[in-house]
């Protein structure tokens, strides 16, 4: 093979990588990726409050409030399998998982629990 061919075929071995990298997981940075995150439990399926992620609160225009939790819009009163939301305030919403009640309080700005 001539060196014209096999720069030829360095490059495009070298495309091919990137393109099936960029496919693969567009958001992902080439070089120093990250761990992906922990797959969000389903509220239905959930069993424990490590499984319970609180992303969000929200007051509505008729002055109820709704959360999101693991990726799901709820109100109080929402049932989901072992998952019951009993109250929701500005910062934290209390539920009960298999009858056992918990309060979790929404991240602090800079990433910390409250």
């Amino acid at each position: 093979m001539s060196n014209k061919a096999a720069v030829i075929l360095g490059g495009l071995l070298l495309l091919a990588f990137f393109w099936v990298r960029w496919y693969s997981s567009p958001s992902a940075p080439l070089i120093g990726q990250k761990k992906p995150p922990a797959a969000v439990v389903a509220l239905s399926e959930i069993t424990s409050i490590n499984e319970v992620k609180l992303e969000g609160i929200a007051d509505q225009v008729s002055g109820n409030k709704s959360a999101v939790i693991n990726g799901e819009l709820v109100k109080e009163g929402f049932k989901a399998g072992e998952v019951e939301i009993k109250k929701i305030t500005k910062n934290s919403v209390s539920l009960t998982i298999i009858g056992k009640e918990y309060t979790i309080n929404l991240p602090e700005e800079g990433g910390g629990e409250k």
